[in-house]
């Protein structure tokens, strides 16, 4: 009997890997059609202790090939030398606008006097969700789109995104996020960056394609989200919590529903973000992530509890992140503890052919969405140097050891982070647990 269930419990977690594997070939680029007009975007970038990475940032925005946007970076109360930082890249300037004054701890605005569309807020410590709110509360434009203080754009990603916002029903979207010591760093493919880089890559070009077909988005990541200001502030805004990003998602799925819009996914529009460089901050960064999921799942719980069978993202959301993804946990426990007992008795069939599929659908996820980068991803996979074959070589190859240590390594590691950080959750643990930047030279 035990064998049984436990066989049913590997066959619903893997069920959703092949679902998702299947859906991802359905996804389709957007044609690229002319649009009818260049839509203004606002950058909203809240700072909190980013004074090493700044520089980087700044660089990122300023060579975006794009005409109508501005940057309003927000000061969180940092406590290291991020307004220093600010004033000497900047040089700036108080600028008067009342309608920032109303946030919380309100310290100053200023303006660039060397780059007429940069601002710079400065506040108290409040919160990343409260500094979005505030940069909204100052922007000018159209579109707001929500980055992270390490985050750094293609040079086409605004004009990507103007194609993906000419449809008045989007009223969101989010691009692809890739790990910027990969794909901007020449010496920095430890097995550590190789294993996240593959992550990410399997969530962008078949996880995220998958929801995107059925309607199910339920995360529009913090290091690159695209809004539509009008929808944002339909909803309210920003909601202080463990984790703005996806919380805000949610309740824009509900606002869709509502109201016939949509949520969509823009694979082409691209962007690149710091990843954890040792097993403790990776430790810090996932057990927050898991923390931050729980958190938005209990607060819109009426939502998609109410709406399981109606709304798409509601039946993903509970049937797949939460449910699958918690058996998926038990599951591989278990069936590790099962075969080391039985394994001098012979494996049981059943559970041998669930786990068996299990594995090869993790491993063609991991091949397909390897592919799919190469042909669609960043250009550094597509670029090759004076060696035949040899950059593309350089760039796949620890991808593809990560195939084969994804399994044995990542997918452990990912039991830890879901116990400690539903644990953490569960005991009110809500502290933030900000990781320091890597002070690392990017080739932008």
């Amino acid at each position: 009997m035990i064998i049984a269930i436990v066989s049913i419990c590997t066959f619903l977690s893997t069920f959703f890997a092949m679902l998702h594997l299947i859906c991802s070939f359905y996804y389709r680029k957007e044609p690229e059609r002319a649009p009818r007009k260049a839509l203004g975007f606002s950058l909203i970038i809240p700072c909190y202790n980013e004074a090493a990475i700044l520089k980087n940032t700044l660089c990122g925005v300023l060579r975006l090939d794009y005409e109508d946007y501005e940057i309003i970076f927000v000061n969180d109360g940092s406590v290291d030398k991020t307004m220093i930082v600010f004033n000497d890249l900047l040089a700036l300037e108080p600028f008067p606008c009342g309608k920032v004054e109303l946030c919380v701890g309100y310290r100053g605005v200023y303006r660039s006097t060397r780059y007429a569309n940069i601002f710079v807020i400065d506040k108290q410590n409040s919160g990343k969700a409260a500094s979005l709110n505030a940069g909204m509360a100052l922007s000018r434009r159209e579109i707001i789109v929500t980055l992270d203080g390490d985050s750094v754009l293609e040079k086409n990603a605004l004009h990507v995104m103007n194609r993906a916002f000419q449809d008045e029903d989007v009223i969101a979207s989010g691009g692809a996020i890739h790990v910027m010591q990969y794909f901007l760093m020449e010496k920095c493919k430890t097995p550590l960056i190789a294993l996240q880089a593959l992550d990410y890559i399997k969530g962008f070009y078949i996880y995220k394609p998958s929801l995107a077909v059925n309607n199910a988005l339920n995360i529009i990541s913090g290091a690159f989200g695209v809004f539509r200001k009008a929808a944002l502030t339909e909803v309210g805004g920003f909601r202080n919590g463990l984790g703005e990003d996806i919380d805000i998602t949610i309740r824009l799925q509900e606002y869709a529903q509502n109201h016939r819009k949509v949520i969509s996914y823009t694979m082409d529009a691209i962007c690149y973000t710091e990843c954890p460089q040792t097993w403790k901050d990776l430790r810090r960064q996932r057990v927050r992530w898991q923390k931050a999921f729980w958190d938005a799942v209990v607060h819109n719980r009426h939502f998609l509890i109410k709406n399981f069978f109606q709304a798409s993202i509601c039946f993903f959301m509970i049937a797949d992140a939460t449910l699958s993804g918690t058996i998926a946990v038990m599951t591989f426990l278990t069936n590790y503890l099962l075969l080391s007992i039985r394994v001098f008795f012979g494996i049981p069939p059943l559970l041998l052919i669930f786990s068996g599929l299990a594995v090869l659908f993790n491993i063609a996820n991991s091949l397909v969405a390897i592919y799919r980068a190469i042909r669609r991803g960043p250009d550094s996979f597509r670029t090759a140097d004076s060696d035949a074959g040899g950059s593309k070589r350089t760039k796949t190859s620890p991808l593809y050891f990560g195939v084969c240590t994804d399994l044995i390594v990542f997918s452990f590691l990912r039991i830890v982070f879901f116990i400690k950080g539903t644990v953490s959750y569960l005991m009110k643990r809500t502290s933030w647990d900000k990781l320091n930047r890597t002070n690392n030279a990017y080739t932008l």
